[in-house]
């Protein structure tokens, strides 16, 4: 599990400490999704290269055409050649100019919409103190609920959606019953004691399973 702790709130002088924060539980929920969202490394990374090599080859192609002698990095004459043998309407330009378009619309969805976070933010009392638990741990929590159920023998996979668990048992009884139920509110109590945002809906399955 992590934490994430910023100032904590002061009691008041004149007033005895409340026995709740006074901030909403909304504002700490919104803190602790920001806190725990993913940063998208890898396309940022990629695009600080793209513009650092398109900014270093400009560099030398301005220098060098400065002091008279031209690097030739880009090849000049071959574009320019190849573009007075085209126009704007021609299918190459067009798909040139759709794939650069492309790339930059991903780029930008890359930085607007959020990733899968490797943490998944608890609901909290304070915007100050935010905390988190991992993917695997939040997985780990339902299996182990799941596993002291009577019945069960063991559990084969945890599936974690956005707004699901899904809980995959087995059992050694033949008419299981009402099981799949019993394991689904012993899944669902662990979640609701660990408050995972958004707020996630137990679900399980429970096979037979010769032991």
């Amino acid at each position: 599990m992590t934490t994430h702790a910023g100032r904590m709130p002061q009691a008041p002088a004149s007033r005895a400490a409340p026995a709740r924060s006074a901030a909403p539980a909304r504002g700490a929920d919104r803190a602790a999704r920001r806190a725990f969202r993913s940063r998208r490394v890898w396309p940022a990374m990629l695009a600080g290269l793209l513009l650092a090599a398109a900014g270093i080859i400009t560099a030398i192609e301005v220098v060098s055409a400065l002091v008279g002698k031209h690097a030739g990095i880009v090849p000049y004459e071959r574009a320019t050649s190849w573009l007075t043998g085209h126009d704007w309407k021609s299918w190459p330009v067009l798909a040139i100019a759709g794939a650069v378009a492309l790339v930059g619309l991903l780029f930008l969805l890359a930085g607007l919409l959020p990733g899968r976070s490797g943490i998944v933010p608890l609901h909290g009392e304070h915007r100050d103190l935010v905390m988190g638990i991992t993917r695997r741990g939040l997985k780990g929590a339902a299996k182990s609920a799941a596993r002291e159920v009577d019945g069960v023998t063991g559990v084969r996979k945890v599936g974690l959606r956005r707004h699901r668990v899904i809980v995959h048992a087995d059992t050694a009884m033949r008419t299981p019953g009402g099981l799949d139920e019993d394991v689904r509110r012993a899944v669902q109590r662990r979640l609701d004691g660990l408050g995972p945002l958004p707020r996630r809906r137990a679900v399980a399955h429970v096979t037979y399973r010769e032991s």
